[in-house]
């Protein structure tokens, strides 16, 4: 018997996870065989969970595009995290060694139930990750590729550590699929829908960062920013001036979350 969640898992491989192109297929009905759907399960290493069944988190069905399927390593349930202390963190891949510090310090200030969400990029995303496992926080990584192809290569150590300290990597594509830069774009909106406060540690013109901060704001999750020096070009001055709030330190965070 095919049930709901062997067609999603299915439609997810055949069409690379694209959600007009899923859509499509289940409005046509398209002709499913079960030695199909056997050989893509015997593919699979990484867990998945689907639309139709109980456990998909409750926070991803508020998108507009939903994933049909998400793929994941280590402890879903920090996708139920009841606790509002959901802290997501974006910023530059090729980031200064202020934002680096700053980063740093934030996590290393927050109180020891915050949640990291971050993108395993370069950068920023590696610095909230890491700073989450210096302080025995735990984290999320949200990628833009499959589990089996992380990205960048350099990160597959602290993608390891992350489950090893009882993190959690997700993604909404199957394990093979390689990055692609619309796939960062897609996984933006997932980093931003997860959490209850975003902070943006560094940015500047052009950043994809931008992009995330549009979802959280079209979300309805507050937005904060590390302040720069005039003259640099940060984003962060100018989401600041539009009304972010002012991170200095951890504590403001909290304020803010209380």
């Amino acid at each position: 018997m095919i049930t709901g969640n062997d067609i999603l898992l299915y439609l997810s491989y055949k069409y690379k996870s694209n959600w007009e192109g899923m859509m499509e297929a289940i409005k046509r009905r398209d002709e499913i065989k079960v030695e199909e759907i056997k050989a893509i399960k015997d593919k699979l290493k990484s867990k998945y969970v689907t639309m139709v069944d109980k456990e998909y988190p409750e926070y991803l069905k508020t998108l507009g595009h939903p994933p049909f399927v998400l793929f994941y390593k280590g402890d879903l349930n920090l996708l139920s995290y009841d606790s509002t202390h959901r802290l997501s963190v974006v910023g530059s891949r090729k980031c200064s060694s202020y934002g680096v510090d700053s980063t740093k310090s934030i996590i290393d200030g927050l109180p020891k139930d915050f949640l990291i969400i971050s993108g395993l990029a370069h950068g920023i995303d590696s610095v909230s990750h890491e700073s989450a496992l210096r302080n025995n926080l735990k984290t999320v990584a949200v990628l833009g590729d499959g589990l089996e192809r992380i990205y960048p290569a350099s990160n597959k150590e602290l993608s390891e550590n992350i489950l090893k300290n009882g993190g959690l990597l997700i993604s909404e594509y199957f394990d093979d699929v390689e990055a692609k830069p619309e796939y960062f774009v897609n996984r933006n909106r997932i980093i931003a829908v997860l959490c209850n406060f975003l902070l943006v540690s560094e940015a500047y013109e052009k950043s994809g960062t931008s992009i995330t901060v549009n979802y959280a704001l079209s979300y309805g999750k507050d937005v904060g920013c590390i302040p720069y020096e005039i003259k640099k070009g940060s984003i962060c001055n100018t989401l600041l001036k539009d009304g972010a709030y002012l991170i200095e330190d951890a504590d403001d965070i909290v304020r803010v979350i209380h």
